[in-house]
Parts: C-alpha cells; structure tokens; sequence
C-alpha cells in the first residue's frame, strides 16, 4: 500500500474512533457487513439506500476518483464529521438526524465514463448503519451510449412519422397525398404564400416558406417548407396544433411530410384542419414538433387574406 494511503487509512481510523467515544457509543456486533453496490447507467433505476446510524461512521469506498468539490449531500450541517478525499468519503451523522430521515448524496467522477455521476439516498436508521459501503461501476464509454440513443431516436422517429400517416382521423394518406398534389398546381385549390410576424425554430432548422389553401370552401390546409442544417440529426414531423391569439384550439391532422428531413436537405409538409377556420382579423400560431420535442413555431398567421384572394 502506497505510503500516502496508509496515511490517510490511519487519520480516518482515528477521527472515526474519536468521533464514536465523543457520542458516547461503543462498537456494536451488530452493524451490517460490507455493503458492496454495482452502478448502471440507467435514469430510470431507483436509488441505492444506504442506512446511517447516528454517532456511527459510514465509509463509502470508489474504485474510480470523483471531484470532492461538487459533492452534494443533503443536510451536510448536521453532520458531526465530514470528510472527501478523491477515491472515499467519511461520514458521522448527528444526533440532529431523526429516525427515518431521507437524504441525498450525489458525487460526480473524474473519467468522465458513464455512469458519469452517483446518487444514493441516505435513510437514518438507529440500529442498522453501514460502516462500508464500496461502488463499483460497470464502465461504458460515453460515446457508445450517445450512439446508440441517436440511433433509437432515429428509428422512433421513423416509426412514429408513419404511424401518423396511417391515422384514422378522417383524412387518410391518400387524401392529404391527393392534396399535396393539388397544393403543387392543381386548378381546384387556391393558396396564398402567407407572412408570419415570428418563426421560433430549433437551431437545426429554417423555415423556407408558409402557404395557405383551402379548396372550393370544404376544407383548407397549411403548407409549410423547411431547410435542415448541415450535419443536423434527421426530423421528422410527429405532431402539430393550431391556435388563435387568445389560445383557442383548431383541430387539425397529424402533418405530413413528404420525406425525412435530414442534414442539409428539404422537405414539405401539410397539415389539415378539420372544420372551418374564420376569415377574420385573428393571427394564429402554428406549432411542429418531431419525437425528439424539437420545435417549430410560426405565429402572426392572418387568414382573412382568402376573402380577397377567393373568387366565386
């Protein structure tokens, strides 16, 4: 063992056994034995719970160097001793702590593998404190993990962006196709290029054009154009809403997108609105968004323009 551990193993082993006189507690035979945990890289796993025993001594244990500097601990001030060092951490709780009391104890590591950071839940307990508890992690590189969610994010949003052209809500993908056909030059449908007053987009994306149309009085759609960055992850449309200045709602289908919009391409997409929408002074705002919650919004479109444009 390197001369500085063994200096540091020896200062613990006495503030610790200085730490339980000054409490007034002596060693007790029933104190859990090394508690050993395994950490994975999973948000969705619950918090390993370790038990503190006023007056006791826990001792957490690293097999890789995290940043005392950012530890955070839940109700570090009533701790009687506290100490960090880059490869454990020593605790003393008070007699302050209340039976059954929860805290949290969150650490971050040096390497930068995943998992990148630690949180146990701390749980009071009189008459079962741990005295060692030593973690281990099962290392992955970061990158790998980045891989593969970009690649689930990907096939989701393939996923999902057909499933919205196979919705039953009244408009089928024969209909809106059949649309987008008419929106491109077809004698049955009028449209206007709108100008919205505001377009709030992801950085990946631009909106090229806005348009408008409704066909001889039964219905109407928007036509949106969009422009993907250079290098930008794919987007595809999975939802929309339409609403006036004063947040009332306009139904309106799921968007279709005439193909996957990737890094430096384009695409065209076509929301239906079911129902009438009033040719009056209203603006309206429209809002896209794809599986992975990134957004475009365009707002200030005025639909009155039509009354001009219509001709019997």
């Amino acid at each position: 063992m390197p001369a500085a551990t063994s200096v540091w193993v020896f200062i613990w082993g006495v503030m610790l056994s200085l730490g339980a006189k000054a409490s007034g507690l002596e060693p007790s035979d029933s104190l859990a034995p090394v508690r050993r945990i395994e950490l994975i890289a999973d948000a969705r796993a619950p918090l390993p719970e370790v038990h503190i025993s006023p007056g006791r001594s826990t001792t957490f244990f690293f097999d890789a160097r995290v940043r005392p500097d950012e530890v955070v601990l839940e109700g570090r001030e009533r701790f009687e001793r506290l100490g960090l060092a880059e490869d454990h951490l020593a605790l003393i709780p008070s007699s302050l702590f209340r039976e059954g009391e929860r805290l949290l104890l969150e650490l971050r590591f040096r390497d930068g593998a995943a998992p990148e950071r630690a949180a146990f839940m701390l749980v009071v307990d009189a008459a079962r404190g741990e005295p060692q508890v030593e973690v281990f992690r099962s290392v992955r590189p970061v990158e790998s993990y980045r891989q593969e969610v970009q690649e689930l994010k990907e096939r989701l949003a393939r996923l999902q962006a057909e499933l919205t052209r196979h919705r039953s809500d009244g408009s089928s993908p024969r209909r809106i196709e059949a649309a987008v056909a008419e929106m491109e030059g077809g004698d049955a449908m009028r449209f206007i290029v709108l100008s919205p007053s505001k377009t709030v987009v992801h950085p990946d994306l631009s909106v090229t054009h806005v348009a408008h149309a409704r066909a001889k009085g039964l219905w109407m759609a928007l036509r949106l154009g969009l422009q993907a960055r250079k290098g930008s992850e794919t987007w595809n449309a999975v939802g929309a809403s339409l609403a006036d200045e004063e947040g009332r709602v306009v139904e309106v289908t799921a968007p279709w997108q005439s193909t996957p919009l990737t890094g430096g391409g384009a695409a065209m997409l076509v929301i239906m609105v079911s129902g009438a929408v009033p040719a009056d002074s209203r603006r309206y705002a429209l809002k896209l968004w794809d599986a992975a919650g990134r957004t475009v919004t365009v707002e200030g479109l005025m639909f009155e323009l039509f009354k001009e444009q219509e001709s019997p």
